[in-house]
């Protein structure tokens, strides 16, 4: 869908204050329920067998349902329950009001967590690399317009500022999480250690054979040739893996030329400091 344009520029600040109520930690801001957590959440306890995936919001989640799948079932999908009730539990949310870090340090080995914590903010023991680290990472269009989708269909955020606003916020890192960049950042510059392994999501898009093939190799569970088809073939086939607002390209259905030109100004600076680089259409 061809975007379309609009004279007008996001405001610098929204009526609303903040949206959910967020509050500053070393300058990055973080949803409520992080609240007294952070200094408990550095101190713990990392084994050398957890399993940790990372990204910045809506940055493609259901790559915990690859790795659930390939984890804890060697990749069998006639034996896995993918519903979210069963990832979720098997594949935990570190900063979450629920089940709380007593219950998480407490689990059984082989432990799967999942954070969108920014690098300084994790476990000393995630930042020294003492684990097994996947990080996921997606176009900053996209991710900003998942993100957007998100903060206006969950009821407790209820999110009535514009598209518009919204850009501004995520460009200026006025956001759950912080700056997004700064985020994707870290980790690409990790991305040479044997214990990280940095995907990005257009590369899942791009070679989703290839994709399953290394993250049963990184796991240490190599699948066969048959499973590796059976979990391709599942994905091509689940509606849920194949939403449109999954597609690479999703910010064409959000964007105006306007706000694509101010962010094509912008981009460059944002990664100057970097080689990292992203495809935004397919």
């Amino acid at each position: 869908m061809a975007y379309i344009s609009s004279p007008d520029s996001p405001t610098p600040f929204e009526v609303e204050e903040d949206l959910l109520h967020y509050y500053v930690v070393d300058g990055v801001r973080l949803p409520p329920f992080c609240r007294g957590k952070l200094d408990d959440i550095a101190n713990f306890t990392v084994r050398e067998d957890d399993v940790w995936i990372l990204s910045y919001p809506r940055a493609g989640g259901w790559i915990q349902d690859m790795v659930h799948l390939i984890h804890s079932e060697g990749g069998d999908i006639l034996k896995a329950d993918l519903s979210l009730e069963a990832v979720e539990d098997a594949i935990p949310f570190l900063e979450g009001p629920s089940p709380g870090l007593e219950t998480l340090k407490n689990l059984p080995s082989p432990r799967c967590f999942k954070s969108h914590l920014p690098f300084r903010l994790l476990p000393r023991g995630v930042q020294d690399k003492q684990c097994k680290v996947i990080y996921v990472a997606r176009n900053p269009k996209d991710v900003m317009c998942s993100f957007y989708d998100f903060h206006r269909t969950v009821q407790i955020i209820h999110y009535k500022g514009t598209f518009q606003q919204f850009y501004y916020r995520f460009m200026n890192s006025k956001l759950g999480y912080g700056c997004y960049f700064s985020h994707v950042k870290s980790w690409w510059n990790q991305r040479t250690h044997p214990s990280v392994f940095f995907l990005k999501y257009e590369d899942m898009h791009k070679e989703f054979k290839k994709t399953v093939i290394k993250m049963g190799e990184f796991l240490g569970q190599p699948l066969t040739s048959d499973k590796v088809l059976d979990v391709c073939a599942y994905w091509d086939e689940e509606a849920k893996y194949n939403r449109k607002e999954d597609r690479v390209g999703y910010w064409k259905y959000h964007f105006t030329i306007h706000i694509n030109e101010k962010f094509e100004k912008l981009y460059p600076d944002k990664l100057k400091d970097s080689d990292l680089t992203f495809d935004f259409d397919l």
